[in-house]
């Protein structure tokens, strides 16, 4: 049995039942990086002051460009070191603003955290504000996706698409657009859903502002926001579509909790540590049988960042994040169980990330038992 043969397939059009499942997609086959170079004369090797100059220019005037749009050639007019030397200036400068943005969404987050401390939560039936999608429960007519319709790696995201809170084909809207959504639907507070929009599009997305239009399968870029060792997805190397779920794999997170995925009562709950434990074990996994596997810092962040908002919205309520996961779909009359004031804070998601991050190192290596449960 290859390796393209070992998971069955998520179909874009049914997502419910194991039988329906293939991730089957070829193996991507290494390039040789090197070959391009062995058939190079000497002529191309030798270049002109003059096509030098104008190569540096060029790049130069790329970076002022992405700095400053409506100028279109800010710097062509400059001696090449005037040009470096503007591009510098303006980089110290954007990084002085970004930082001192961020700094500010730090500091109204512990006001926010705070005032979750002392002022009362908000009622049931109220928790997703009036005018908005979901208040009261009434989540309007699910849609699953068409198969021309954009999905990302996230099921938070596509179950606001698939209800009709974003647009139901997963475009024509902004990145803020997209952290609005979300911090009414989910209780999340104003400062985390300005924070997480504005750095993925600014520093994952090659400088984009959050005001421009995006689609929710731009968020499948590998390496970003979409990671391997994922617990709803399969690693890229055999899902190439990452925008729908694998059940086969979510029930692993059930079943590290000692739970029956298809006999769940409305009383088993999740712990912190049950994610923790399989999101170990996906780590390990991926590294034994993934020979393009990748977990780099954004990898972790987002997997535990991912995996403490489920838990906090869902107070770990292992039924209704069946639903969630492997249907993409509000369950009937769900409100979030995350009730306070000012909603889910960074702070509080630094908190339960941290924790997530320190159960996985506890569990140790985990490769010789992935090795014996085989692949």
């Amino acid at each position: 049995m290859g390796d393209d043969d070992r998971f069955p397939a998520p179909k874009r059009a049914k997502v419910y039942h194991k039988s329906q499942l293939s991730l089957a997609g070829p193996n991507s086959p290494r390039r040789n990086a090197a070959r391009a170079h062995t058939v190079q004369g000497t002529n191309q090797i030798a270049a002109s002051d003059h096509r030098v100059r104008a190569t540096a220019y060029g790049h130069m005037n790329a970076l002022c460009q992405r700095a400053h749009p409506a100028n279109k050639s800010p710097v062509s007019h400059l001696p090449l070191q005037q040009a470096m030397v503007l591009s510098l200036i303006t980089g110290a400068v954007d990084s002085a603003l970004s930082l001192g943005y961020l700094l500010y969404l730090l500091g109204w987050d512990v006001g926010l955290q705070l005032g979750n401390v002392v002022l009362p939560g908000k009622k049931t039936g109220a928790v997703v504000p009036q005018g908005v999608g979901g208040h009261g429960g009434d989540w309007g007519e699910f849609i699953p996706p068409g198969p021309s319709d954009a999905r990302s790696p996230c099921p938070a995201i596509n179950a606001l698409a698939n209800h009709g809170v974003l647009p139901r084909n997963g475009r024509g809207f902004t990145w803020k657009e997209l952290g609005e959504a979300v911090r009414h639907t989910y209780n999340l507070s104003p400062t985390l859903c300005k924070q997480v929009p504005w750095l993925t599009a600014k520093f994952l997305f090659a400088g984009r502002d959050w005001n421009e239009q995006m689609t929710l399968d731009d968020l499948n870029a590998h390496g970003g926001i979409e990671h391997d060792a994922s617990y709803t997805r399969a690693d890229a190397k055999w899902q190439h579509d990452q925008g729908v779920p694998n059940p086969k794999i979510i029930e692993g997170l059930y079943v590290t909790a000692g739970l029956d995925m298809d006999n769940l009562g409305p009383t088993d709950t999740f712990k912190l540590e049950d994610f923790s434990k399989y999101l170990a074990y996906r780590r390990a996994h991926s590294k034994v049988f993934n020979n393009q596997y990748i977990m780099n810092r954004n990898g972790k962040t987002f997997g535990c960042a991912n995996s403490a908002i489920a838990f906090n919205v869902f107070g770990g309520n292992a039924a209704d994040l069946k639903t969630w996961f492997i249907e993409e779909r509000m369950p009937d009359g769900w409100e979030p169980k995350n009730r306070t004031r000012y909603g889910f804070t960074i702070f509080m998601l630094n908190v339960l990330t941290i924790r997530l991050e320190s159960g996985i190192g506890r569990q140790g290596n985990l490769e010789d038992k992935v090795r014996k449960d085989g692949f």
